[in-house]
């Protein structure tokens, strides 16, 4: 996995990281590119078949989108969970629960 930090000062406002050649196994990255590219969607909502296609659609994946393992879509779903929580002890998704 490889990413390209894109310097603001180039473009003048905030870009998220490009990533590229992202496969299945590049769980955390995946959940991070998730939680910036798509804020307003609510992972808790998301089972693994509408989850598969979303990776797929990233920038930079590289990875068959036919070929996502349920246990590895389980981890992508918890890192993108991760990646939208932070560092705070609380959860936005705790009034869910």
């Amino acid at each position: 996995m490889h990413f390209i930090p894109r310097n603001p000062a180039q473009t003048g406002q905030e870009e998220p990281l490009t990533w590229i050649n992202l496969t299945w196994q590049d769980i955390q990255a995946i959940g991070q590119a998730l939680a910036e590219r798509h804020s307003d969607i609510s992972i808790l909502r998301l089972d693994n078949a509408q989850l598969a296609p979303l990776v797929a659609a990233l920038p930079g994946f590289s990875g068959n989108p036919e070929a996502a393992p349920d246990h590895l879509l389980s981890a992508i779903a918890d890192a993108w969970i991760e990646a939208v929580e932070g560092e705070e002890d609380s959860s936005p998704y705790e009034f869910l629960a």
